[in-house]
């Protein structure tokens, strides 16, 4: 099994012994370059001036009784982290904001993740409960999310940071990363969907439709919410934040616009190509009972002729003549183009 990137950093990385199983990882942005912290040291940074951030498991009564306890912190942000909230949301104060936002699960790539059930695990929701002012950022997790796993990559790998509200931006901009490699999937299967319809084979592509329009709706679900908090800082802009790193804010809020939108464009084509393959499913049906109804219109004068000489009467004429076989085959022959020049002349053939 590959390991993710959390557990990886707990297995490489030296942490000291005092530190709790919700400690996950803590951060200091001394110019913009990240400090990997320790616990101890975590503890006095969120406490001090020093731009931080600190990740924290949710499952865990010492992280629990430790949040409880940090002054620096309004009672209701820090009351807000220990719940058990899962709607996305945001909250803004005077000098702080808290919030929810909504991320997929960081699930375990296995040698079977190709497999469906495997696919309908990665789909796996969790929340992000987080805390930002302008000297910590705070994020609490119950299980393990893509966006914050995205994030630490980048701090990890070098990328600067100049506050806590720069580096929520770069929170949003993870997440903005995970939606649209969601998007991009769908568009993809949507795209051989309609190359299929396209190409006469759309009673093979329901079932693959419909998996991409669960998948829409799936994501349009926690997506749409998450848009609707963060626009609050579109319109209310943080006083307290240092105006470049607003904008970066606002441009990756801006970005998470675009790709709802982009996820609203792929819902309305996801129900024109349900219509087209509607349309071309009752053209097929058409055109079967068309050829039905033809063939029945070529057999009634047939039908109609050895009715009327299977009748079991007296008076039948031809029944001692050795030809009137030929002749009736003649009648019902010469009834069949009859009925064939009709239909061509009425063009309903």
């Amino acid at each position: 099994m590959i390991q993710t990137f959390e557990s990886r950093e707990r297995s490489t990385s030296k942490r000291d012994e005092s530190a709790p199983s919700g400690f996950i990882s803590a951060f200091s942005f001394a110019g913009g370059q990240a400090l990997r912290l320790s616990w101890d040291e975590a503890r006095t940074a969120v406490a001090g001036d020093g731009p931080t951030w600190l990740h924290l498991s949710a499952n865990d009564d010492t992280v629990e009784g430790w949040l409880e306890g940090v002054t620096s912190m309004p009672d209701v942000a820090r009351e807000f982290l220990n719940g058990e909230d899962k709607r996305p949301r945001l909250h803004i104060g005077s000098n702080f904001m808290y919030g929810v936002v909504a991320d997929l699960e960081l699930v375990a790539k296995t040698p079977d993740a190709a497999a469906p059930d495997a696919r309908e695990a990665n789909r796996a929701t969790g929340a992000l409960r987080f805390y930002v002012d302008k000297h910590r950022m705070i994020t609490v997790r119950a299980r393990p999310l893509q966006s914050t796993d995205r994030l630490r990559h980048a701090v990890l790998e070098g990328t600067t940071f100049r506050d806590p509200v720069d580096l929520f931006a770069g929170l949003i901009g993870a997440l903005n990363d995970t939606f649209a490699n969601r998007v991009d999937e769908i568009g993809d299967c949507l795209d051989d969907v309609e190359e299929s319809v396209l190409e006469g084979g759309h009673s093979k592509c329901r079932a693959l439709l419909g998996g991409a329009r669960r998948r829409i709706v799936e994501v349009k679900r926690f997506i749409d919410p998450e848009r609707n908090a963060l626009t609050q800082l579109v319109m209310r802009k943080l006083e307290w934040a240092e105006p470049r790193s607003m904008e970066a804010l606002v441009q990756a809020i801006q970005v998470l616009n675009g790709l709802g939108a982009g996820l609203e464009g792929l819902y309305e084509r996801a129900k024109l190509l349900q219509d087209e393959i509607a349309a071309a499913l009752s053209e097929d049906i058409n055109h079967k009972l068309l050829w039905l109804a033809i063939i029945s219109a070529l057999l009634l004068p047939a039908t109609l002729v050895t009715g009327i000489f299977g009748m079991n009467v007296a008076g039948l004429p031809g029944t001692h003549d050795p030809a009137s076989f030929w002749i009736v085959i003649g009648v019902m022959t010469g009834c069949a183009a009859i009925t064939i020049y009709l239909l061509r002349r009425l063009r309903l053939w």
